[in-house]
């Protein structure tokens, strides 16, 4: 075998090394929940944001709606999954919630009345503040984009 073969077979093992314990860390984090709801007992999403966007979506039986018009059913479970994010860290509010983006949150998100406040991403780690229950909360920022889509997004599509 000659030497470059070897070589690559070690990197390739390396990787697949870290692969698994990347997955199997994210598997059996421990941490607790951002929130203690259950995707399944949601009926109602309300998001809205600073530029005055309000987007209310509404569970019917097994099927979501915006308005009169169905919604992206797949949309709205990947979203769901937030109230089940870890929460990374979480700390007491301070007296000054600006260096957090939180004193004017980007985006206001409520899951059946309960409050959920998005500000600024931590500049070390890139994890989103959420101020949820009283606490300030670091979660990943995979959720964002579909809090910040626009209304049309949340259509399902013909």
């Amino acid at each position: 075998m000659d030497r470059r073969l070897r070589i690559n077979l070690v990197l390739l093992l390396a990787v697949c090394i870290l692969g698994l314990f990347v997955w199997l860390s994210q598997q059996s984090s421990g941490l607790p929940s951002l929130t203690n709801l259950q995707p399944e007992s949601i009926t109602r999403i309300e998001i809205s944001d600073l530029s005055g966007r309000h987007i209310l979506l509404q569970r019917e039986r097994d099927t979501w709606r915006i308005g009169n018009e169905p919604a992206n059913q797949s949309r709205i479970q990947q979203l769901l999954q937030l109230c089940q994010t870890p929460s990374l860290e979480r700390f007491d509010p301070p007296a000054d919630l600006h260096p957090f983006g939180l004193d004017t949150p980007l985006i206001m998100m409520k899951l059946n009345g309960e409050s959920l406040a998005f500000g600024n991403t931590d500049p070390v780690n890139g994890w989103r503040y959420v101020r949820y229950a009283d606490q300030i909360h670091l979660i990943a920022d995979g959720f964002y984009h579909h809090l910040s889509a626009p209304w049309e997004a949340w259509l399902e599509s013909p």
